[in-house]
């Protein structure tokens, strides 16, 4: 009789090739991860989080207000559970977690719905990666400054995270007089915003594309500084402002998306409509400095290959040389998460 109590020396030899390779989790976490990114979009496509937080319901009862097959939003609740953003009561009512009453319920002040739906509509883009690497051949238009309305969600549906950020670099900053404020690239307004609640003096004008003005209009309101504000409708090709009309310009967000040389006359026209002494505050996600951790930049850096023409992570460095080319003194300069803030005064 054979003795099978042990494994053979070649079986044992084959075994160790597999039992002592690393740990393969991390790979089949990126392999599943679009499939993570699409059931959350369903989700909000659905409005299941907005009609939970209405009222809780059995999965039946949800299925039949959603009209949805209750076999398959079964086995979507239960993978948003394992998302940690539902909670089911074994199974029995279904309620959504902090996490998605703060941020997945549509009406609430900080919903970023719009978001995430702007970012899962680059899946087509996305799955044409491969052949994007091998041409080169870069398109999309969120680069175009005159475009930014038809990506709302991407330069205003983030208003709460961004608020924060803005917030904090201003009080990074210091006490100053902000005076005659203009939002160049305002999107939602946080940058004057921010600037507003530091100094209750400033008067801020908002300029961008009609349809980020409307959020702006509405963020300010919130805040109770719209009375301080103006909002004049973007014209990205020469603004209606006289030179040094302003004491403060604020670019945000719009150079990475740009490129380099769109961003250059950006900062061109900022610079023109800044008084001498003035200063100008750019706040955009730049490249990571040496030693420090990249904190999901480099994907950032990828994305803006695969969704604009000639956009990119600039580094610091280079929106120093473009100041300096605009007759701007790069000055101070504030991290905030992935978000970097220079400023410079007019010469």
């Amino acid at each position: 009789m054979t003795d099978t109590s042990t494994p053979s020396a070649s079986v044992a030899t084959a075994l160790a090739r597999y039992t002592e390779l690393p740990d393969p989790a991390p790979l089949l976490d990126l392999n599943f991860g679009f499939a993570r990114a699409r059931a959350l979009g369903a989700a909000l496509d659905l409005g299941v989080f907005t009609a939970l937080a209405e009222t809780p319901r059995t999965t039946a009862r949800l299925a039949d207000d959603l009209s949805c097959d209750a076999r398959v939003l079964g086995g979507l609740l239960e993978v948003l559970e394992d998302f940690g953003l539902v909670s089911g009561d074994g199974g029995a009512v279904w309620t959504p977690t902090g996490t998605a009453r703060a941020y997945l319920v549509e009406g609430s002040p900080a919903y970023l719905g719009d978001h995430f739906d702007e970012v899962l509509a680059q899946w087509d883009r996305w799955s044409a990666l491969t052949s994007l690497a091998r041409s080169g051949d870069r398109g999309g238009d969120l680069g175009d400054p005159a475009g930014r309305g038809r990506h709302q969600g991407m330069f205003a549906g983030a208003f709460p995270l961004a608020v924060r950020i803005a917030s904090g670099v201003v009080a990074a900053l210091g006490p100053a007089d902000a005076g005659r404020v203009l939002d160049f690239t305002c999107g939602s307004g946080e940058w004057g915003i921010a600037l507003a609640g530091a100094d209750p003096r400033a008067r801020v004008t908002a300029h961008d594309h009609p349809a980020l003005l409307a959020v702006a209009r509405e963020r300010a309101a919130e805040f109770g500084v719209a009375g301080r504000f103006r909002f004049v409708a973007a014209d990205f090709g020469g603004t209606p402002f006289a030179e040094g009309e302003f004491d403060t310009v604020v670019m945000a967000h719009a150079g990475r998306f740009a490129g380099r040389r769109t961003a250059a006359r950006m900062i061109r026209e900022c610079a023109r409509v800044l008084r001498p002494g003035g200063t100008l505050l750019l706040a955009d996600i730049m490249r990571t400095p040496p030693g420090r951790p990249p904190l999901g930049r480099p994907m950032l850096a990828l994305s803006l290959l695969v969704n604009t023409e000639n956009g990119g992570l600039p580094e610091a460095d280079e929106y120093r040389a473009l100041m300096a080319e605009a007759g701007i003194t790069a000055k101070e300069c504030v991290t905030r998460g992935l978000v970097t803030a220079l400023t410079g005064e007019r010469q």
